[in-house]
C-alpha cells in the first residue's frame, strides 16, 4: 500500500469515527435540548476545524469566489438541504437505536444516483437501477413498514440520506476553481444562518444548563467538523471510488458505539437488511469505478454518507 493511499484510508476512518462520536453526543444532548438548537451549535462550532483546513490550504481569500450569483444559489440550496438532513438524522438518533439510524443513513448513494439524472443530466443504467432497487429492499427489510416493530421515526434517516445525497450532487455544480474547503466552510455557515433564523423564529432557544453541556456542544461541533474534514482530506488524496467502500466501516463502528454507550444490539432489526444496503452501495461504487476507467461517463464522486 502506497503512502498516499494509507493516509487517505486513515483520514476517512478517523472522519467516520469522529462523525459517529458526534452522533453519540447528539443523542446525549437530545434529551435536554431542542434538535434545532443542537444543529445550530453543531454548525457553528463545526466551523473551527473546517476553517483551519481552509487557512492551511488555499487561504481565507478563497471564500471570495463564492460571492457570485451561481455559487451563492448553489450554496443556499446546499445549506438548506444539509440543515433538513441534520434535523431529520439528529431526531432519529433520539428516537430509534443508534446503529439502526446510522445504517439507514447509508442509503445516500442511491439518492445520489437518482438525483444525478435531473440535476446533472446523467444516465442511470440497469446496474445502478438494480442497485437502487436492492438498496430499497434493504431499507424495507429494516423498517418493516407493516410489522409490529415499525416506527415512523425510521423514515427520518432515509429523509436525511436524501438531503445529504442532494448536497453531494449539488457540489458538482460549483466551478472547479473553488476549493473543497471553501465550499464546506460556506455550506456550514449557510446551514448555521438558516438554523439560527429558524431557532429564534420558533422560539426554541434554551439556556445551556451547565459548563459540562457547553463543553459537549463544543465537542459535538468539533467532531462534526473533524469528520467532514477527514472525508475532504481523504477524497483529495485518491479517487473517490477507491475510498468510498471504507465509509461502510461506519456501520460496525456505530453498532459498537451504540452497544458501549446505550446497551443496544439491534441484530434482529438490522439483519439481513444491512447486507442489501451495503451490497447495493458497493454495486454503485464498482460501477462508477468501471465507468471512470473506461471514460464513458463523467463520474460522480460518491461519498457514501455525509453525516454532517
Amino acid at each position: 500500500m502506497n503512502s498516499r493511499l494509507f493516509k487517505a484510508i486513515s483520514a476517512i476512518l478517523i472522519g467516520i469515527a469522529a462523525l459517529d462520536s458526534m452522533g453519540i453526543l447528539v443523542r446525549m444532548l437530545g434529551g435536554d435540548y431542542p434538535i434545532l438548537m443542537i444543529s445550530v451549535l453543531r454548525n457553528f462550532f463545526g466551523l473551527i476545524p473546517v476553517v483551519i483546513l481552509l487557512v492551511i490550504g488555499p487561504g481565507l481569500g478563497e471564500i471570495r469566489k463564492l460571492f457570485k450569483t451561481g455559487p451563492m444559489m448553489i450554496l443556499t440550496l446546499r445549506g438548506a438541504s444539509v440543515l433538513m438532513a441534520q434535523m431529520s438524522f439528529y431526531t432519529s438518533l433520539t428516537k430509534i437505536e443508534f446503529a439502526t439510524a446510522s445504517a439507514l443513513g447509508f442509503t445516500s448513494p442511491f439518492f445520489v444516483s437518482a438525483l444525478s439524472i435531473p440535476i446533472l443530466g446523467h444516465q442511470v443504467g440497469w446496474v445502478r437501477f438494480a442497485a437502487i432497487m436492492v438498496g430499497f429492499m434493504g431499507v424495507l427489510t429494516i423498517i418493516r413498514p407493516f410489522g409490529d416493530a415499525f416506527s415512523i421515526w425510521m423514515l427520518l434517516p432515509v429523509l436525511a440520506a436524501f438531503g445529504y445525497g442532494l448536497s453531494s450532487v449539488l457540489v458538482r455544480l460549483f466551478p472547479d476553481d473553488i476549493s473543497s474547503a471553501a465550499i464546506q466552510t460556506g455550506q456550514q455557515w449557510a446551514s448555521f444562518c438558516f438554523g439560527l433564523v429558524l431557532l429564534f423564529s420558533l422560539g426554541q432557544q434554551v439556556p445551556i444548563a451547565s459548563s459540562t453541556d457547553a463543553m459537549l456542544f463544543v465537542l459535538l461541533g468539533c467532531f462534526g467538523g473533524m469528520g467532514v474534514m477527514g472525508l475532504v482530506v481523504a477524497y483529495r488524496q485518491v479517487e473517490p471510488s477507491v475510498l468510498a467502500p471504507f465509509e461502510y466501516f461506519g456501520i460496525p463502528i456505530s453498532f459498537l458505539l451504540g452497544w458501549m454507550f446505550f446497551g443496544e444490539a439491534p441484530f434482529a432489526t438490522l439483519f439481513p437488511g444491512v447486507f442489501f444496503i451495503v451490497g447495493a452501495g458497493l454495486m454503485i461504487i464498482l460501477r462508477e469505478r468501471r465507468l471512470q476507467k473506461t471514460k464513458l461517463d463523467p463520474n460522480i464522486p460518491i461519498k457514501v454518507k455525509s453525516r454532517s
